[in-house]
């Protein structure tokens, strides 16, 4: 008797608390804000490239992926097409590829920080699905798991199973002749190694830092349980 009349007593409150749920979760989620976000995607792209404060970066990922927002950027992709201009936008779920056209006249609205959700993007690939990253000299490769298919604005359709992305904007698109190089030893934060020029025996190399930053960053910001392989090419001056 006493079991049914705490039941009965408990009733009212328990479909309160039920309908209080039910509620809560019925509300949509909060919209992206690219005015809150314009500051911190800036910083999480200039400071990669500039190689400068990688810690203002890394938080700068987190705040604008953590916020519902994506760290947009245009690229070649030269697994699809090199003369076509791409968008890959980084959210905390998944890598998705846009053609650029696909943004109208004015592909900035790729780069604040929030993407319309109503712009199909050409691939969706979850990070789960990302099983490498490879930083060379000119370009990142992302290897995938599964294949995807993506057209491009001439029309070119491929369905590839790597990417191989060139950032536009990050400087160093020459080679840079070196001179006998030796090894001095490496910045810690962004896994970068330092050389030194000892004699005129004219070495040339890609731009490779930019590439392993911005794979630092990302394993930071996207892999915290590093289950995406990051591998890196030597310096020199092809891929």
């Amino acid at each position: 008797m006493l079991r049914d009349r705490l039941a009965l007593a408990l009733a009212p409150a328990l479909l309160l608390s039920g309908h209080v749920v039910t509620a809560a979760a019925a509300q949509p989620a909060a919209a992206c804000d690219a005015a809150a976000l314009g500051d911190a995607t800036h910083t999480a792209r200039s400071n990669i490239i500039a190689g400068t404060d990688g810690e203002a970066a890394i938080e700068a990922w987190r705040h604008v992926l953590g916020s519902g927002g994506a760290i947009g950027w245009t690229v070649t992709e030269y697994n699809v097409d090199p003369r076509s201009t791409f968008v890959f936008a980084f959210d905390r779920e998944a890598l998705r590829v846009y053609r650029a056209s696909a943004f109208g006249d004015n592909v900035d609205r790729a780069t604040g920080g929030c993407i319309d959700s109503s712009i199909p993007p050409e691939a969706v690939i979850p990070w789960r699905d990302v099983r490498e990253i490879e930083a060379g000299n000119w370009v990142l490769w992302f290897r995938l798991r599964e294949p995807v298919t993506i057209r491009s604005d001439r029309g070119r359709r491929e369905r590839v199973d790597e990417l191989k992305a060139f950032f536009h904007g990050a400087g160093g698109g020459d080679l840079t002749f070196y001179y006998n190089l030796k090894r001095e030893g490496r910045i810690p934060f962004w896994n970068v190694d330092v050389y030194s020029i000892e004699n005129l025996r004219g070495i040339a190399v890609g731009p490779t830092d930019f590439q392993r930053r911005l794979q630092f960053v990302l394993a930071q910001a996207v892999d915290p349980d590093e289950r995406i392989s990051m591998k890196r090419k030597g310096r020199g001056a092809g891929w």
